[in-house]
């Protein structure tokens, strides 16, 4: 089957937020072959490799970058900042950063 075809079977997740588990659950593969799929579509210029950092309060991306060199030293959650929380600038180095794709447009 084709990369394109395998593509089209993953329309029901969120363009914006591909994860290699998502493309492993849906074409019932092994992770390695998730990541090479996602790979390959990052080459054919069909997917767009991000980065995000979590937020060690709200468990969400805080902001996503295209490379690790991008990641800035220091980042601030704007949602701890609104909720007045007391920690809400974080150093990048101790927050977990997560992989994902997005489709490109």
């Amino acid at each position: 089957m084709s990369l394109l075809k395998y593509l089209q079977t993953i329309e029901g997740i969120d363009p914006g937020k591909i994860e290699v588990e998502n493309v492993r659950s849906i074409l019932n593969v092994n992770s390695r072959s998730a990541k090479f799929i996602c790979e390959m579509a990052v080459q054919e210029k069909l997917f767009i490799k991000k980065i995000g950092l979590v937020c060690p309060n709200e468990g969400r991306v805080i902001e996503e970058f295209d490379s690790y060199n991008e990641i800035p030293e220091q980042i601030t959650c704007h949602i701890c900042e609104t909720d007045e929380r007391e920690h809400s600038t974080f150093k990048t180095s101790q927050l977990q950063k997560i992989e994902f794709y997005k489709l490109k447009k």
